[in-house]
């Protein structure tokens, strides 16, 4: 069996822990990319790590014969869901099959007793056409059934709760071109403008973006999943800025209404200043209720793409993630360009988590 270590954030990070750490976790995103596209540097990545202050981490290794094979991590949003814990594990494939993910999630069940509720999101390529898969009781959306990942964690209980689509949109091969797409949306949308923008907001934006990164954490279809509501405020939002332009560069696109002057949909993209392939996260996007239907999620996805490619013209790709059964989400995506190209199995568990009574299963993540 692996030797299992816990090891805290380190001094630098040429720290050999965390240099593995963050080795295992550029190969597991080299397996479900095939490219190097998503690689961060050690050194912006403890940056980030440092500065966080809503989320707590542990971080664990398995070594085998002085050699690291997986990790391991609980992230805990001590802010807003405190008895809830999302585990991660990953085992690099050379050393599948032999034992060494079941002692790292054994580990974590170890350390997270007292928590009531637990998540896993591995990450899969699509299923093949024949493959057996899992489906969630919306129907929307399928995980391949024999993926490691999701073997593993149905052995510890957990259970499908949604799909999600990771979606990849070209920069220079878009299906419309954006500026052509914010035409269009704003003859349906004359009542609201849109502002787009690079880097923090100003602070009388900051109440009405609060209200959207709150309603983030219950408007988008959740379903099977237990849904913890987000608090937000004006500091969260400025303390989150801060976090992420210590390693970022940050992009947002807002509608202001006309007739109250609020903001009332929002578009954000995240471009890490280490990763050189020209890759961006795109974090979230909303339109509030009372808003909706008048192509606002369009207009403010378009305007934030013409703002990132002039601001921005090494941006090669955005990377995105959105719930399988959130179709006018997903048709917006689709209508400018984006792609499916992996899925996300969202599992949860309640306590107390179940070890299997087998070795069956001994795999990845």
């Amino acid at each position: 069996m692996p030797d299992i270590i816990e090891f805290p954030l380190p001094a630098s990070s040429d720290d050999p822990h965390w240099r593995a750490y963050c080795r295992l976790g550029d190969e597991y995103n080299h397996e479900l990319l095939g490219t190097t596209e998503w690689d961060d540097s050690p050194e912006d990545t403890l940056i980030a790590a440092r500065a966080e202050t809503d989320y707590t981490q542990r971080r664990y290794l398995a070594y085998v014969d002085g050699e690291a094979v997986g990790y391991a991590r609980v992230l805990i949003n001590h802010v807003d869901d405190p008895d809830a814990a999302a585990l991660n594990v990953y085992v690099h494939p050379r050393h599948r099959g032999r034992g060494h993910g079941r002692a790292l999630a054994d580990r974590l069940v170890q350390d997270t007793t007292g928590k009531t509720r637990f998540e896993t999101w591995p990450m899969t390529p699509p299923p093949v056409p024949g493959a057996r898969v899992l489906t969630p009781s919306s129907r929307a959306g399928t995980v391949p059934a024999d993926h490691p990942g999701v073997r593993l964690a149905q052995s510890y209980g957990f259970s499908l709760g949604q799909v999600e689509r990771v979606s990849r949109y070209d920069v220079a091969a878009p299906a419309v071109d954006p500026a052509e797409a914010l035409g269009e949306a704003e003859r349906h949308s004359e009542d609201y403008e849109v502002h787009a923008w690079e880097g923090d907001a100003d602070a009388s934006l900051r109440a009405d973006l609060a209200v959207l990164k709150a309603r983030m954490s219950t408007d988008v279809p959740a379903g099977d999943l237990t849904v913890a509501e987000q608090t937000w405020d004006a500091e969260r939002v400025r303390r989150r800025e801060e976090q992420i332009l210590l390693t970022g560069r940050l992009f947002r696109a807002v509608v202001r209404h006309r007739g109250t002057g609020r903001i009332v949909g929002l578009n954000e993209l995240v471009a890490p200043r280490s990763r050189t392939s020209g890759v961006v996260d795109q974090w979230d996007t909303i339109v509030l209720p009372e808003h909706r239907g008048h192509r606002l999620g369009m207009r403010v996805k378009a305007a934030n793409l013409i703002a990132l490619r002039e601001a921005m013209p090494e941006a090669r790709a955005i990377i995105t993630w959105n719930a399988e059964e959130n179709r006018p989400m997903l048709d917006v995506n689709e209508a400018l360009g984006f792609r499916p190209i992996l899925v996300e199995a969202a599992m949860e568990a309640t306590a107390p988590l179940r070890r299997p009574a087998s070795p069956q299963n001994r795999l990845q993540e």
